[in-house]
């Protein structure tokens, strides 16, 4: 039986962007992306009010679910406001709370229609510290949670090699540079799937059937991090992502207890899986076999902006 080893190759065209007071550049690398995080005006004098707004926008592929907003980097106190800021007309607590917003499910944009993805929208009114005595900056830092998930879907050709002496030399070529993938598809997010490497799917007569090796590259692309929070415990794992859900192949590696895997210092892990070649007498010449796989995980992107606060009149 013939084995080729085929490195699977990808080209992706790269938008890189920034978070912050510049209007940031939508990319394919991104789920949640934080559009506007700014004061409405600065400097501000001592004990002023001043609003702080927070914009976020889905431009995945999947549907994303706001888990909590934070709000850190300075002190907060309403009783002590010499130092401390004081959140005017709400909870303190919500800075650090779960995010309970009508508007916690945003929606993916629909390219088709030429329709944005969903949005949220809240702004804080804040009273600056009243002991400024010379012009201070504060920072001030935003990290936005929330769940996501994240699909691959492709196509792989087994064939024998009746239909490759069928081809002519160019098609047989880009056949093996591809390793016998045919269509390949991930949908946009911050974490990206693709096939690392591989050995081509040829079967020869009388071969019976195989599970053959198929090798992913899970990769985090975003700006942020992945992790699982335990729905029992509430402990958090962080860099940690989980399979929901295989289709056309099997015996992936992942945690046999939770279906999880880790990415190495949050950016990237290998998982290899199992793809089972029909019989010679199961098909002829050349067989078109889908496969999926589908991640699920939550995930975190942060911003920041500053203000300069005066001493009063």
């Amino acid at each position: 039986m013939k084995r080729l080893s085929i490195l699977f190759t990808f080209l992706i065209i790269i938008i890189s962007g920034c978070i912050g007071q510049e209007t940031p550049i939508v990319s394919t690398k991104d789920g949640v992306i934080i559009t506007d995080f700014s004061f409405e005006h600065s400097p501000v004098y001592a004990e002023d009010n001043v609003g702080l707004r927070l914009e976020v926008q889905n431009v995945g592929g999947n549907e994303a679910e706001l888990k909590k907003i934070q709000v850190y980097g300075v002190d907060f106190d309403c009783i002590d406001t010499t130092r401390a800021w004081c959140n005017k007309g709400a909870d303190p607590t919500e800075f650090d709370g779960t995010y309970i917003g009508e508007d916690r499910f945003l929606d993916p944009p629909n390219t088709e229609i030429n329709f944005e993805g969903g949005k949220c929208y809240h702004e804080w009114r804040l009273q600056a510290p009243s002991g400024v005595t010379s012009e201070t900056n504060y920072d001030f830092r935003v990290r936005v949670k929330y769940d996501y998930n994240t699909t691959y879907s492709g196509m792989i050709r087994v064939i024998d090699d009746i239909y490759i002496q069928s081809l002519k030399e160019d098609e047989k070529q880009k056949l093996f540079s591809s390793g016998g993938l045919v269509s390949s598809e991930v949908t946009n997010g911050p974490i990206s799937i693709t096939p690392y490497s591989s050995r081509h799917f040829i079967v020869s007569p009388g071969d019976q059937k195989q599970k053959r090796p198929i090798k992913f590259k899970i990769e985090n692309v975003g700006k942020g991090y992945p992790y699982i929070k335990d729905p029992v415990s509430g402990d958090i794992r962080n860099y940690h992502i989980k399979i929901i859900e295989i289709g056309g192949i099997t015996d992936c590696d992942k945690d046999p207890t939770n279906g999880e895997i880790k990415l190495s210092s949050g950016k990237s892990h290998t998982i290899n899986c199992k793809f089972e070649t029909p019989t010679t007498d199961g098909f002829t010449n050349k067989l078109d076999k889908p496969f999926q796989i589908r991640f699920e995980y939550s995930y975190y992107v942060d911003g920041s902006t500053s203000i300069t606060v005066k001493p009063a009149y």
